[in-house]
């Protein structure tokens, strides 16, 4: 059994304002990129989103889309591959970066693949109160889906981020994988209707946070 904590949601109604974007510029896109031209590849369009909700709270979610330079262009004619979208959701304090700040330069690299995939790094309206952040997601997907006719996706939370991760995989079949870093056990029960979609988990055993034991029983 765990030593830590094995989970950072909370239940309480919300005492402050819904989360907005950010208005400094790094936290949308990564500063100083090196030119991409040996690897023949051109960096991703990022676009500002505020996203409306429409639940018991209403409002809007911000976040970053990191768009494949050829995504527009081909948008037409896409593969299954390119109609797939991944969505990276953060901890119990919400933003846009995630743990250290990885999701600026994965978003990034994932849109500036030869076959780029759209990315959406996706904030909370409420970060750690699940029920708001599942509305969040699911506005998240509906928009990517009438604006971009992107129609699969796969989920990506760090810590807390996974409860609305196996929520929302566990439920919408438009979710074709998840993957999670360092996730809560609680509000994951979403996680036994995910086979047989493909599922990964990662966790560090020194987490001092949410102990490893986490994902090792989510994995169980």
């Amino acid at each position: 059994m765990p030593h830590s904590k094995t989970s950072l949601s909370t239940t309480s109604l919300p005492s402050s304002p819904p989360h907005r974007l950010p208005s400094d510029p790094s936290l949308i896109r990564p500063q100083n990129l090196s030119p991409l031209v040996p690897a023949n590849k051109t960096p991703a369009s990022t676009e500002s989103l505020t996203i409306k909700v429409s639940d018991f709270l209403n409002g809007a979610v911000p976040g970053v889309l990191h768009l494949p330079h050829s995504f527009i262009q081909l948008q037409a004619g896409l593969s299954n591959r390119l109609r797939t979208a991944a969505i990276l959701l953060s901890g119990a304090s919400g933003g846009l970066v995630g743990p250290s700040s990885i999701y600026l330069g994965l978003a990034t690299k994932l849109a500036s693949l030869r076959d780029g995939i759209p990315t959406l790094r996706l904030d909370y309206r409420y970060p750690a109160r699940n029920k708001y952040c599942v509305a969040d997601v699911l506005a998240a997907m509906n928009y990517l889906e009438n604006t971009h006719s992107v129609s699969r996706f796969v989920l990506v939370g760090w810590s807390f981020g996974g409860a609305p991760v196996f929520t929302v995989g566990g439920s919408d079949p438009r979710v074709v994988g998840c993957a999670t870093v360092a996730s809560q056990t609680a509000e994951t029960e979403g996680v036994r209707r995910l086979a047989p979609k493909p599922l990964l988990l990662m966790h560090g055993t020194a987490d001092r946070t949410l102990d490893a034991w986490c994902s090792r029983s989510l994995y169980e």
